[in-house]
């Protein structure tokens, strides 16, 4: 799979101390990561910003950093946690950390924008650590103000992001189980990528675990490493490996290198993250070509459907599909209610060809001649994680007005 004609994704690994940012588009064979100084492959940005003392111009990456050390500039670092916390930061005057983190993201931004601007992108995909409700909504608020729809932005962690960098390399690598560790300091951590073979599409799912601390004593982290390695390997068929962080920096790794080449292909970087970004943009948009889903906490796990009929055909119209975000949860629509004042939502899971059915009743409906009921359905996202469905009798204009009376319903 590769972007069509047209299509530009951006993917934003987005972190309090780091940002990468990558693109991919039509005749490119991979996602490339920007860098903020030509010819170089300077990935990480810090997520900061300086403004000028002298011209009070703002400016981020290696030119920030300069200025603040020779003194030149003011500086604020660490932003998305300060925009978290809603802080405010004294530079020449008092900025709302919010404020400075957009002024951030508008300049990383535009070393990945094609000519066009943000309208053009297919898919924006932030990656972070953890999605919350509160990042979710910082990152909606950063989105809008960069210039993107709520379509064009997704929001995920970076279990998805490994999850899509992983399944859109040649499938051999993923055939069995798929490794990624990670360390930026002592502790080592394993993301494990797991595809069942029963389903179509194949449900594919990322654990997560703490493996340990390497110890104190540099020489001994390869030894440590390995045994760690021997034992999160041990008993399972393992397609390839990749290590990001870091803290794999240097010569240190010999008896563990061999252990992970055995049998496997391995790989090392670190900017799988914003590469999978990418990826998972375009996963989305061509989702029916896919041959995964993936499924976390955050995720839909079952189609939600209702059945319409289009002269004298009957077929299922899906309200949300699985795999998608609740937290991203959207979609409005009018519809025609014959028969009884209930509508029934058809729950399934991927693969399967059984479904359950959820009835919705709609108490209280005011009677119609014919019955039937002209409908809004608006379905949007709440509070932890929550898929809210909003019906609304909007009835058949002037002539014959709906009565406005609401139902909400959760569902899913």
């Amino acid at each position: 799979m590769k972007p069509a004609a047209g299509e530009w994704y951006i993917g934003i690994e987005l972190g309090n101390r780091w940002t990468q940012v990558s693109c991919y588009h039509q005749g490119m064979t991979e996602p490339e990561t920007r860098s903020t100084v030509a010819g170089t492959e300077l990935y990480r940005i810090p997520t900061a910003i300086c403004k000028r003392k002298l011209t009070g111009k703002w400016c981020f990456g290696e030119e920030a950093s300069r200025l603040a050390e020779t003194g030149e500039g003011m500086y604020a670092e660490y932003l998305l946690h300060k925009a978290l916390k809603r802080e405010t930061v004294f530079l020449d005057k008092e900025y709302q950390a919010e404020d400075l983190l957009f002024v951030f993201l508008r300049k990383a931004l535009r070393i990945a924008l094609p000519a066009k601007g943000a309208s053009a992108v297919k898919r924006c995909v932030f990656s972070i650590k953890e999605v919350t409700d509160a990042m979710v909504l910082l990152l909606q608020n950063m989105a809008e103000k960069l210039g993107f729809s709520e379509e064009q932005l997704i929001i995920q962690d970076h279990r998805e992001s490994f999850y899509a960098y992983a399944v859109c390399q040649e499938q051999e690598l993923w055939q069995y189980d798929v490794l990624l560790y990670s360390c930026s300091g002592e502790e080592i951590w394993q993301k494990r990528l797991i595809s069942s073979r029963k389903t179509k599409p194949r449900v594919t799912e990322v654990e997560e675990v703490c493996l340990g601390k390497l110890p104190e004593d540099v020489s001994q982290w390869d030894m440590a490493f390995a045994r760690m390695l021997q034992d999160s390997m041990s008993g399972r068929i393992v397609s390839s490996v990749y290590l990001i962080g870091s803290g794999f920096e240097g010569d240190w790794m010999k008896e563990s290198l061999q252990v992970i080449c055995r049998g496997k292909r391995a790989f090392q970087g670190k900017n799988l993250y914003t590469k999978g970004a990418c990826y998972a943009g375009m996963l989305e948009v061509h989702q029916e070509e896919a041959q995964t889903v993936y499924f976390c906490e955050y995720k839909v796990l079952e189609h939600i459907l209702i059945k319409v009929s289009r002269g004298d055909s009957e077929y299922f119209y899906p309200l949300l599909e699985a795999g998608c975000n609740r937290h991203q949860a959207r979609k409005n629509l009018r519809i025609l209610l014959e028969g009884e004042p209930c509508l029934e939502l058809w729950m399934q899971k991927p693969g399967s060809r059984e479904a359950k059915i959820e009835s919705l009743e709609l108490t209280e409906l005011p009677p119609s001649e014919q019955e039937r009921y002209r409908l809004s359905l608006s379905l949007y996202s709440g509070e932890e994680g929550k898929i809210l469905l909003n019906i609304r009798d909007i009835g058949w204009g002037e002539l014959k007005p709906g009565s406005g009376r609401e139902w909400e319903y959760e569902i899913g």
